[in-house]
């Protein structure tokens, strides 16, 4: 196999289901991506969050100047938000911890 042909190799998206965005596709791919891998290594939904937060405060696509990221984790939960508009993510992760995320940019 060819070098070209492993970088055309796309690692598929983790199963997933949008309840919500108004994110740039790239950001919204980005951000799962990374939520996915974070929840692998945590259980507590405390620490999964604040994990989360600290990874996308870090990552370059994702940073942030002001405020940075709020993120909520769990099983059911119901929210009332004000965010900054092209930042909010709503979805679940319908595998491995099966849990629901909201995260977004005040």
């Amino acid at each position: 196999m060819s070098s070209s042909d492993e970088e055309n190799k796309e690692i598929p998206m983790p199963k997933h289901r949008t309840r919500f965005s108004d994110m740039p596709s790239k950001h919204i791919e980005k951000a799962i991506r990374l939520i996915e891998s974070v929840s692998q290594r945590f259980k507590l939904d405390k620490e999964l969050a604040t994990e989360i937060k600290l990874t996308l405060d870090k990552d370059p696509i994702l940073a942030d100047e002001c405020g940075g990221w709020h993120v909520i984790a769990g099983k059911s939960f119901a929210s009332a938000i004000t965010y900054q508009t092209k930042w909010v993510l709503f979805f679940d992760l319908l595998e491995g911890c099966n849990k629901t995320f909201l995260i977004f940019k005040t």
